[in-house]
């Protein structure tokens, strides 16, 4: 089909046509600002002193060997992995840290520590097991692990070890 537009209207067309395309740009570039300061507020976020192990501490303020509230919950994690000295489950730590501080939100330690791993794990300072028969996650620092996919013994479980080799 042929259209005979006359030359003034064509103009026209193609001036808003072109307008129509810049402001779809504009927003475009807008949407794509947003995108990059959510994505610097994620990083920010996962990178904040609740995520950390590694926060300067006074030695009067903390004792070295009790549970302390006062933590950021990869402390509590750690703290859990030292006196446990297996690999461990989210669900675990949590009600582990739900038996030290009942008055906690169980939903908000269970997020908190849901992040605070993944963190560990993406950092690698953790290595996630994942038990083939539950498709339970565990996790563990690297040298309580064989390679990536295998975890130590020693570090299992008894009813994961039951669970994998029967034992």
């Amino acid at each position: 089909m042929k259209l005979n537009i006359p030359e003034k209207y064509a103009d026209l067309y193609l001036k808003a046509l072109s307008e129509r395309k810049r402001m779809l740009q504009a927003k475009i570039a807008e949407f794509q600002r947003e995108i990059d300061d959510i994505e610097n507020h994620m990083s920010a976020l996962t990178s904040i002193p609740i995520f950390q192990d590694n926060l300067p501490t006074s030695k009067s303020k903390y004792q070295a060997n009790s549970y302390q509230e006062e933590w950021p919950w990869s402390r509590k994690i750690t703290y859990y992995q030292e006196l446990n000295k297996q690999i461990m489950t989210s669900a675990e730590v949590v009600d582990f840290i739900l038996n030290k501080e009942p008055s906690l939100d169980k939903n908000k330690v269970r997020s908190s520590i849901s992040a605070a791993l993944s963190n560990k794990h993406r950092s690698g300072d953790y290595i996630k097991f994942v038990d083939p028969v539950t498709n339970t996650a565990y996790y563990g620092p690297p040298e309580w692990f064989i390679n990536k996919e295998q975890p130590h013994l020693t570090y299992v479980p008894n009813d994961l070890k039951k669970r994998l080799i029967g034992k």
